[in-house]
């Protein structure tokens, strides 16, 4: 509930949707910021007859109905256990507001106070806007990310239109509880600092279609924070998932005639994402066993465990000995992944023809077992299958890494 006045002026309930406030009416506590019902005569017992009642903000769980007040025993004086406590309504700092001239950027009034509106030349309709300081520039990744570490009280805000009058109000919660790349290390907690910053970038480009903000883009970043955080399937799952994100790299032929090979971007290149590194020091006691023996099945176990760890669900791997590959998924979205692994210690990986299973006639059930292969195949069929190659990397004056890519290069 909120707090706003009636036709005669006085201080009442209300519900979001009302102009007028028609709720129990209400009176401050002096020298607080508490409010009480205001009391009333009543013929009724009295134990039963003082009802008390919570003024809020809205919140992500709150419905659009305003909650029945609920009746509880108190002693006759008022006391502060039985006032109802309400929150101060949002404040904006004053520089927000201003006053509009034909020089100046698009804006909103609510509640009579103008405010600029976040735009760009090319911004996309949505029925959601944000207002901005009016001093601040257009936001791009590197501006937004550094008002959420150090100002996020300056941080654009949401404004929605309200029924039934389609008035405009201004959502007191901040859009963004951290900064972007804080959000992705939650859900990716191994990835390098390099990758977590490429991802949080091509995730803010893509879902902006910008290098600049625009109300859809940082709506869909809120809806993609929120599914990860509660597991749920998201209405973006192509920006959801850093390997849905992937550039796709181009192979190309190899030392010899049959052979093929991908170059590796450097682990350090940034502004595209075009590989995903995991740092070793994050998972040392795994990655010390790992270089410790060259069991195929203890790579798959090894690759499968990672990926567990940052939030994908791997099939169950086989033990065949030879060509290993994992085949997994992650929830939030219906695609599937076949990955072939690798250890390398150039800037490339080398597919000679004799490691390749396609050309070796490997059969799929033996190389990744019966249901992974099934998968597979179905995931094929729907074109919902994401060819990827990963593995080690060991390279001389550059830390080691866990690398994945995307190649498209089919299995079937």
């Amino acid at each position: 509930m909120l707090l706003g006045h009636d036709a005669e002026g006085h201080h009442r309930a209300r519900s979001s949707a009302e102009l007028v406030a028609s709720g129990p009416r209400l009176e401050q506590v002096a020298g607080s910021l508490l409010w009480r019902r205001v009391a009333v005569a009543v013929e009724s017992d009295s134990s039963d007859a003082s009802l008390t009642m919570t003024l809020h903000s809205l919140s992500d769980d709150d419905s659009s109905e305003a909650t029945a007040p609920k009746r509880q025993r108190t002693t006759p004086a008022p006391t502060p256990q039985n006032e109802a406590s309400v929150e101060p309504p949002p404040v904006f700092r004053p520089e927000w507001a201003f006053k509009p001239t034909l020089a100046l950027p698009q804006f909103i009034t609510v509640s009579g106070v103008h405010y600029k509106v976040m735009s760009r030349m090319d911004a996309r309709e949505f029925p959601i806007l944000y207002i901005q300081p009016p001093l601040h520039p257009a936001y791009d990744f590197d501006v937004l990310e550094a008002i959420l570490r150090h100002t996020p009280e300056e941080q654009p805000r949401a404004v929605i239109r309200v029924p039934p009058h389609d008035h405009w109000e201004i959502d007191a919660r901040l859009p963004f509880e951290k900064t972007l790349t804080a959000h992705v290390r939650d859900i990716f907690p191994e990835v390098t600092t390099v990758t977590l910053e490429n991802i949080a970038r091509r995730q803010f480009e893509l879902a902006n279609s910008s290098p600049y903000a625009d109300a859809a883009g940082l709506t869909a970043l809120r809806q993609i924070f929120h599914s990860w955080k509660h597991a749920t399937p998201s209405p973006h799952p192509q920006w959801s998932d850093p390997l849905l994100m992937l550039s796709t790299l181009p192979t190309t032929a190899g030392i010899t005639n049959t052979s093929r090979a991908i170059d590796l971007p450097a682990p350090s290149s940034t502004g595209a994402l075009n590989r995903l590194d995991f740092d070793p020091m994050r998972f040392r006691q795994q990655w010390e066993y790992f270089l410790s023996t060259y069991s195929t099945i203890d790579f798959k176990r090894f690759m499968a465990g990672l990926l567990t760890r940052n939030g994908y669900t791997v099939m169950e791997p086989n033990n065949f000995n030879s060509f290993p590959a994992l085949v997994f998924r992650r929830t939030g979205h219906d695609y599937l992944f076949f990955m072939s692994l690798h250890r390398t210690r150039i800037p490339k990986l080398s597919l000679p023809t004799h490691n390749n299973p396609n050309t070796t006639g490997m059969n799929l059930e033996t190389q990744v077992g019966d249901a992974a292969a099934q998968a597979v195949k179905d995931a094929h069929e729907a074109n919902r299958i994401v060819w990827l190659k990963g593995g080690s990397q060991i390279l001389p004056g550059v830390a080691d890494t866990v690398f994945i890519i995307r190649d498209d290069n089919a299995r079937l």
